[in-house]
């Protein structure tokens, strides 16, 4: 098999919504917040060249705790695990902002996990680009990337804290930025728009 071409981060931005996650409440409380707790998943989703590629993105919220796993496919039927990115963050906020939530997020780690030995060969092979600037990568043996560049996209670094929105109509859940956008670092680079990604409430 061919090394995947679309690494985990490309892999998270192709897919409008892949990984960073917010805070929210199942329901509208008296002080004008809402609720995020609770388990949202994404269906697999097509992405990379030619729609290639799969990746299933799981979000966890518990308190002020933000965990998201999302697992990169060889296949767009979400076949053959290639890479898993994980991302965990403390949560800030939750207001009611017309039909959105704002919230914020601070990461805690963001770590990349080669599944498969093609791609590994394929990290080590270009450690300035799909590599994120590292060398020695092992099949199944987690990186840790905060605040490195990996091909097309930068992810945040490890303290920084990121200004996002979210959408809530049911059990569906739409983000503004993460895990596409790691630059919005004030209030003022919140997105204003949902991304196309809908994450489905899997468990409370």
């Amino acid at each position: 098999m061919k090394p995947a071409r679309t690494p985990l981060l490309v892999a998270l931005l192709a897919a409008a919504g892949i990984l960073p996650i917010p805070a929210a409440l199942p329901a509208r409380a008296d002080d004008g917040k809402v609720d995020l707790q609770g388990e949202w998943t994404t269906d697999c989703r097509r992405i990379g060249k030619s729609d290639w590629h799969g990746v299933i993105t799981r979000i966890t919220i518990r308190g002020d705790r933000m965990h998201a796993v999302s697992q990169i496919y060889a296949r767009n039927g979400c076949q053959q695990p290639t890479v898993q990115v994980r991302y965990e963050g403390t949560l800030d906020g939750g207001l009611k902002e017309h039909d959105s939530l704002l919230f914020a997020h601070t990461v805690t780690s963001i770590t990349m996990t080669p599944n498969d030995a093609d791609v590994v060969a394929h990290y080590n092979g270009d450690p300035k680009g799909v590599g994120c600037g590292l060398s020695g990568w092992k099949e199944n043996t987690p990186f840790n990337v905060e605040g490195r560049t990996c091909a097309a996209a930068n992810f945040a670094g490890k303290g920084d804290t990121l200004f996002d929105r979210a959408w809530i109509d049911g059990n569906r859940l739409r983000f503004a930025a993460f895990p596409v956008e790691w630059s919005n670092r004030s209030p003022d680079d919140r997105p204003q728009s949902p991304l196309e990604t809908v994450y489905y409430r899997t468990s409370y």
